[in-house]
Order: structure tokens, then C-alpha cells, then sequence
């Protein structure tokens, strides 16, 4: 099983492990299509562009997934749309601002960290995340897809989420 990475602060803490690819689970389902979708748009071994993804295409996920804009600065990362089935801060609609936005510093952390790291590899990355937060536990599954204009260069992620529990994270 895959190491567990922990970050805490004084009240929040989000537990995230990395799970491979491959091994995505029937409960996971959706995001399994979700990325043999992504891998269906990729050309020659290029990334697929942002233009290449028609949301309808994954309608199962609508309202569970986040278009993120990142640059090459850490503070460049925005949510061009959040998605508005997603529980963090109570449904709250994140579209246009920055993951530091959530009010957490220790899932801020995290989310940057694991944005950054798909935007550098060029890599999917799914994970099972447990954070508690101003108090509130939020459990989900989370497929973090790169998009690049150029097939090269990451400019876009493509962000699944599927809320389920996680008892062996739980914090």
C-alpha cells in the first residue's frame, strides 16, 4: 500500500495517499471512465488540451469536477470552475479564486503540493484523501488529470472528485 502523507496545522489535517492508476477500485468507478477518457484524447503520446475535453463526454462527474488554471508560480493556481456538488465549506463555489482561498493553511498545503506535483510530471495522479477541517470531515477520491495547449506543457488540470469514506485514513 502506498505511504500515507499527513498534513496538520492546529485544527485541520488532510490525509492523502497516492494509489496506483491501474488499480482503480468499482467504487471509483466514474473516475476510472474519467480516465480512460483522458488517456482515449491523448495523440502521439501528447497531453490533450483543454479545447479536446467536452465535460459532457464525462456527465456522470458533472458537479464533481474542477477546471484549475496553473502557471509557474505556486500563486498562479485558480479554479476557472469549481465544482458545485463538491462539500468543502459547504457547497461553497471556489470559481476564479486560488486553493488558498479555502480558509485551511494545511489543505491549502496539500492541494497545492499535489496540483503542482501532476503539473510538473505531466502524470495522472489518483488519491484517497481524508481531511477534517474547521472541525468536518470530508472523505473523497480524487483524479488529477494534466492538460497542456501545447500537448507538452501543463497549463490546465482537470480535477474528478468522487465523495466516498475512507475508514484507514480517517483522522
Amino acid at each position: 500500500m502506498a505511504a500515507l502523507q499527513e498534513i496538520a496545522d492546529d485544527r485541520d489535517i488532510v490525509k492523502r495517499r497516492r494509489m496506483p492508476l491501474a488499480e482503480i477500485p468499482q467504487a471509483d468507478k466514474v473516475l476510472g471512465e474519467a480516465l480512460a477518457y483522458w488517456q482515449s484524447l491523448r495523440q502521439d503520446g501528447l497531453l490533450p488540451s483543454r479545447d479536446d475535453v467536452d465535460v459532457l463526454d464525462l456527465r456522470p462527474l458533472v458537479g464533481n469536477i474542477h477546471l484549475v488554471d496553473v502557471g509557474d508560480d505556486p500563486s498562479d493556481i485558480r479554479f476557472g470552475l469549481y465544482g458545485t456538488r463538491v462539500p468543502l465549506q459547504n457547497y461553497k463555489d471556489f470559481t476564479g479564486k486560488g486553493p488558498g482561498m479555502v480558509g485551511s493553511a494545511a489543505y491549502s498545503q496539500a492541494v497545492m503540493e499535489d496540483y503542482k506535483a501532476v503539473q510538473a510530471t505531466g502524470t495522472p495522479c489518483y488519491q484517497h484523501i481524508v481531511a477534517r477541517i474547521d472541525y468536518i470531515v470530508h472523505s473523497y477520491a480524487r483524479l488529477i488529470l494534466p492538460l497542456a495547449d501545447d500537448g507538452r506543457h501543463v497549463n490546465k488540470l482537470l480535477v474528478c472528485i468522487n465523495v466516498r469514506p475512507f475508514e484507514d485514513l480517517t483522522p
